[in-house]
């Protein structure tokens, strides 16, 4: 099994070491950081890779279950400024591509992919929230064991 908050944690405390910037969750209620910041929002998780591998001890009356599964995490920088909110949404995908890459890997945690930085703007009240923003594949192994019946004999 893969909790969201073990690859969330890491996550977040990389980006915000590497970068020096509050990193929160996006879409959540609370107060607003102070400019620039980093959002993540979960916007695929449990997208199974590859086949299931099965295994059964049958000492212990266990099975478990395992599969590689991606989630894909969409980080956005929020600045008052254009080029500031690139600028840094260019450094955040640099920490997933370098030191992330191997940090998260301690963590079981592997990074695929990260995608193409793009224009995230949002128009407020009078003015423009500027965002820069990209999509990041991580990958990790999910496993899961449960009781299983095991048929010791059987009469003919």
């Amino acid at each position: 099994m893969i909790n969201l908050a073990d690859v969330r944690r890491p996550v977040i405390a990389g980006l915000k070491s590497y970068t020096t910037h509050t990193v929160i969750m996006a879409d959540t209620t609370g107060n607003q950081p102070a400019y620039p910041f980093y959002t993540l929002k979960v916007t695929l998780t449990g997208q199974g890779i590859g086949q299931i591998a099965d295994a059964m001890d049958v000492e212990m009356g266990l099975s478990s279950i395992e599969q590689d599964t991606e989630m894909i995490l969409s980080i956005t920088c929020h600045a008052a400024d254009i080029e500031e909110a690139h600028d840094l949404a260019y450094k955040a995908r640099s920490y997933f591509l370098g030191k992330g890459h191997i940090e998260l890997s301690d963590q079981n945690i592997t990074v695929v992919d990260a995608l193409a930085i793009t224009n995230r703007d949002v128009f407020l009240n009078i003015e423009y929230e500027r965002r820069y923003g990209f999509d990041v594949r991580l990958r990790m192994r999910g496993q899961e064991s449960f009781d299983a019946e095991v048929i010791e004999n059987i009469e003919m």
